[in-house]
Formats: C-alpha cells, sequence, structure tokens
C-alpha cells in the first residue's frame, strides 16, 4: 500500500483578521491550531506549504468578475456606498465586512487552489 502524504496550507497572517465582535469565525484560531501542530510534532508527518495568495483573475475563475471586485473595494469605511451590492452580495451580518476582508479571501483562495494543485499530481 502506497503511504499517502498530507499537504497542510498554512499562511502565519491569516491570524490578524477580525471579523468582528459575537462572529464565530475567529481567525485567531487557525494560528492556535497550527500552533498546536507544531508543538506536538505532527508538521513531521506532512509537508507544509504556504499558500500563494489568489490573484484576482483566479479568483474570478470561480466567482463573478463584479463578485471579486466588490471584494476588492468594500471596506467598513465605505459599506453605505455599496448598500446595493451588500444586499445582491449577502454581505452583512453573517458574512460581515471587515477590514482586510480581500487579503483573507485571497490567502484562503490560495490555499484552496493549491490544496487542489497537489491532489491533482
Amino acid at each position: 500500500r502506497r503511504k499517502q502524504k498530507v499537504c497542510y496550507f498554512y499562511d502565519s497572517e491569516v491570524g490578524n483578521f477580525y471579523y468582528g465582535q459575537g462572529h464565530p469565525m475567529k481567525p485567531h484560531r487557525i494560528r492556535m491550531a497550527h500552533n498546536l501542530l507544531l508543538n506536538y510534532g505532527l508538521y513531521k508527518k506532512m509537508e507544509i506549504y504556504r499558500p500563494m495568495p489568489a490573484k484576482f483573475d483566479e479568483i474570478c475563475r470561480f466567482h463573478s468578475d463584479e463578485y471579486t471586485n466588490f471584494l476588492r473595494v468594500i471596506t467598513p469605511d465605505n459599506m453605505t456606498e455599496h448598500a446595493k451590492q451588500l444586499s445582491r452580495f449577502n454581505v452583512g451580518e453573517d458574512c460581515p465586512v471587515f477590514d482586510g476582508m480581500y487579503q483573507f479571501f485571497q490567502i484562503s483562495a490560495g490555499g484552496s487552489i493549491g490544496g487542489a494543485g497537489k491532489l491533482n499530481k
């Protein structure tokens, strides 16, 4: 039986993002899980990669240009200017706008794309 390898994608920046008070997604927990992985020595049993942040055109392979551009420009400071798009794209309480949101999505999407690439080898 062929030994399967585990590929793990992690970017240390991911723990710096904050969805807001009361939201269940806490990116700092990703950092905590990573530290457990290191402290228990699990990293020795896997290949660790830092995902390349997904580029605009890569994200547009899975989402519309309009939605991707909206994610790129929306910030907590300009939400009132984009009220119609916030509603259209269902961004709000459950999926809040937060500082650095597009960067967070680039990291996350980059990990997904990198993982898919490893699975297809």
